[in-house]
């Protein structure tokens, strides 16, 4: 593998995107991705994702702001001119071209001949050492995901920008070309900033997530951060799914807070307190599904103590195979969600059966009581973010 060029971070300061008078796509935004890692815009549709993606492109103009790569400043530099290469969804190969011809197409149209060595190199990195010969109507989705991959690496760019670049892709596949485009980036070393609207995509691909919401970014962080300790609401539910209940803080002393939620206490480290609560103050305390476990009522002596606890009942089940969803009415909140892993299954879990749920204090976090935006996006299918449209490429395309 030929070695890359010695690059930077990405440095985003003060940017920001408005489109006429009333839309603001990205509010000011100061970001840093540090240089040689996976790092993932992560957001619904219309959250600024793309848009901040195509600022550091250069397909979009900020309003305001500076884009950096290391110590260059390429606010101003048109798209062929930045030392970055941008992978779409549509992948956008040439029809007509061999998967040899399109990989080399960057190198020809900057006038380099010999082209044969590289092509081949980035041919064995993408595992397609035996399909050069072939055109892209002859490769499934998720090889010809990976020739646009390769296409971009040729031309050994300080950053690959990826946009939606799984999103074409059956779930099975996409899976796939998670682990492949992770094991590229840590192969070729350099930069990789990628827009999903995929949490699972984000968390098992990135060494940093950047949650986005309303043009700005909500939390940022590695993905077991954000996962384990989300800050807001928002970040609780996008990534993934939370039992928000309604408390209200009892006393916090030694590093443990303590409240009272439906008639009930439960404690919580104090440090996965998005803010330092005190006696009195309202907060949500939130819970995974899958770190609660159930029992019926029958067996609620079995429970260990020192455990977060409150008594329910079964509003429905669903069988998922490998786990089984439950909802719970309890006093602390109604369709409260619980996932227990398929192993020995309580065939008393019934809708109308009298349950006892329970976990480990440790398990719990807290936020301030804010309440989401009524319209705040949820995931959903793939998307980008509104935004004039131009010329899908940057120095590799026709």
């Amino acid at each position: 593998m030929t070695e890359t060029p010695a690059g930077g971070d990405v440095r985003l300061v003060g940017i920001s995107k408005t489109y006429g008078t009333s839309f603001t796509a990205v509010h000011p935004l100061d970001l840093t991705v540090p240089q040689g890692t996976f790092f993932a815009l992560l957001g619904a549709s219309g959250c600024g994702k793309t848009t901040t993606l195509r600022m550091i492109a250069g397909l979009e103009d900020p309003t305001t702001g500076s884009v950096l790569l290391g110590d260059q400043d390429v606010t101003r530099l048109p798209p062929h001119k930045r030392p970055v290469n941008t992978v779409f969804q549509s992948y956008a190969l040439f029809p007509h071209l061999t998967i040899h011809e399109n990989i080399a197409f960057g190198l020809r149209r900057r006038g380099i001949r010999s082209v044969g060595k590289q092509v081949a190199e980035m041919l064995d990195l993408v595992q397609l050492g035996d399909f050069a010969r072939r055109r892209p109507h002859q490769l499934s989705g998720g090889q010809q995901q990976r020739v646009a991959v390769a296409r971009a690496l040729i031309n050994h760019p300080q950053v690959l920008l990826l946009d939606e670049p799984l999103g074409a892709l059956d779930l099975k596949l996409r899976r796939q070309m998670q682990l492949e485009l992770k094991r590229i980036q840590t192969e070729v070393g350099i930069t990789f900033v990628h827009v999903t609207h995929d949490q699972e995509e984000a968390m098992a691909m990135a060494d940093t997530v950047a949650v986005m919401n309303g043009g700005r970014v909500e939390q940022l962080g590695d993905p077991t951060e954000l996962y384990e300790t989300p800050r807001t609401a928002f970040v609780a539910n996008f990534l993934g799914t939370s039992n928000l209940i309604d408390a209200e803080t009892v006393s916090g002393a030694g590093g443990e807070v303590a409240v009272t939620a439906g008639g009930t206490v439960l404690r919580l480290p104090a440090d996965r307190c998005a803010t330092a609560p005190r006696s009195g103050d309202r907060l949500l305390v939130g819970i995974r599904p899958e770190k609660i476990s159930l029992v019926h009522a029958d067996d609620a002596a079995t429970v260990p103590t020192g455990r977060n606890r409150f008594a329910g009942t079964v509003a429905a089940a669903s069988f998922l195979g490998v786990s089984t969803q439950y909802l719970i009415d309890s006093p602390a909140g109604r369709k409260l969600e619980v996932y227990v892993q398929n192993i020995e299954r309580d065939t008393r879990l019934t809708p109308g059966a009298p349950v006892v749920l329970h976990w480990n204090p440790a398990h719990t976090f807290a936020l301030d009581p804010e309440p989401q935006s009524p319209d705040a996006p949820a995931p959903e299918a793939p998307g980008t973010d509104p935004a004039p449209q131009v010329p899908a490429a940057t120095g590799d395309s026709a």
